[in-house]
């Protein structure tokens, strides 16, 4: 009787084990398939995120391509410039202003002879007390716009290093043309300077040259263009004195080697004996446009040739690296009309 209960209440722990079992099957079972639903989800919802991510990432990229497209655009548009023409294809006459956007500076009432400031550079050699006003002779006013040519001779230097060569190719010229004009002008001032063509008779190398400057040499015909002089042919190329060219270097520009010589009876004899007016006169010579020409200390247009009798043509001229020979720049400058 007893065996048997026992074997009842073991079969009853079985079965009631097996139950147990069973549940924690089912349950585990239940909890897997939870786990796996929510992570299913959840890579969904993710997948879902990142397709958006990409797109949103794809349309800013678009944006800033298109931006950045618009601005290059407009920043080739403003700083675009047209390019300076052939100069072999140029016609201009010498020194000929050509028209420009330019800034007029206020001087409407000026007229040939008269003496104005405009611009400034190192002149007293004292560079502790900073830049001087630079005075320009006006040559003349045409059409709005005027000639100038420094008063003094404002720096000295060889027409070039090297040897001769002509005006388009030589030191002076990208001296002029860099460092005197950036020096010399504000961005205001620059503003009211013309870039010219200018044509430059080299019968050295065959050829007229033409050129486009803000600064340049005034070339022998301009001399006798806009200056009183006595010339012996209508070229206005060959020309005996004119005092009215001559004038002295800054101490700045004797600094750098320009050579000043006080007129008297031993270094300009025929000049004072004819001109005694001009004794005690502090004078320099100083460079033209034409290849090794030049304006010399007794006020003659020397240039690259001179007359003899027979009306003969011979050179007569500086060597390019020649010192002690000034700089006397010449601008064109827009005016008030």
């Amino acid at each position: 009787m007893k065996r048997k209960k026992l074997v009842t209440v073991v079969s009853l722990c079985l079965a009631f084990s097996m139950m147990l079992s069973s549940c924690a099957s089912d349950k585990k079972e239940k909890n897997s398939s939870s786990r796996k639903s929510t992570a299913s989800e959840s890579e969904a919802v993710t997948n879902t995120s990142d397709k958006e991510a990409e797109s949103s990432v794809s349309e800013s990229s678009s944006d800033s391509t298109l931006e950045t497209d618009q601005i290059d655009g407009t920043t080739a548009s403003t700083v675009s410039a047209a390019p300076l023409e052939d100069p072999s294809e140029s016609t201009a006459e010498t020194s000929e202003a050509q028209p420009s956007e330019v800034t007029p500076i206020s001087l409407s009432s000026i007229k040939a002879g008269d003496v104005i400031t405009f611009g400034s550079f190192e002149q007293d050699n004292n560079t502790s007390n900073g830049t001087e006003d630079i005075e320009w002779i006006v040559a003349t006013v045409e059409d709005g716009r005027a000639l100038l040519l420094s008063k003094y001779i404002l720096y000295s230097m060889p027409y070039h290093s090297t040897g001769d060569i002509a005006w388009e190719e030589s030191d002076i010229r990208n001296w002029m043309n860099g460092e005197f004009y950036n020096e010399a002008f504000d961005e205001s001032e620059k503003a009211s300077i013309y870039e010219v063509e200018l044509e430059t008779k080299e019968p050295g190398y065959a050829r007229n040259i033409t050129t486009r400057d803000h600064i340049f040499l005034l070339a022998l015909a301009d001399l006798g263009k806009y200056f009183e002089m006595d010339y012996w042919d209508e070229t206005y190329e060959v020309g005996g004195d004119c005092y009215y060219l001559m004038t002295s270097a800054t101490p700045y520009a004797e600094a750098h080697g320009a050579f000043n010589i006080t007129l008297n009876n031993k270094s300009a004899k025929k000049t004072v004996s004819e001109h005694p007016e001009l004794k005690g006169v502090v004078t320099c010579e100083w460079w033209l446009r034409e290849t090794g020409a030049f304006c010399s200390i007794m006020g003659s247009t020397i240039g690259n040739y001179y007359w003899e009798p027979g009306d003969v043509l011979n050179n007569l001229y500086h060597p390019c690296d020649k010192e002690g020979t000034g700089i006397r720049p010449a601008i064109w400058v827009a005016v008030e009309a």
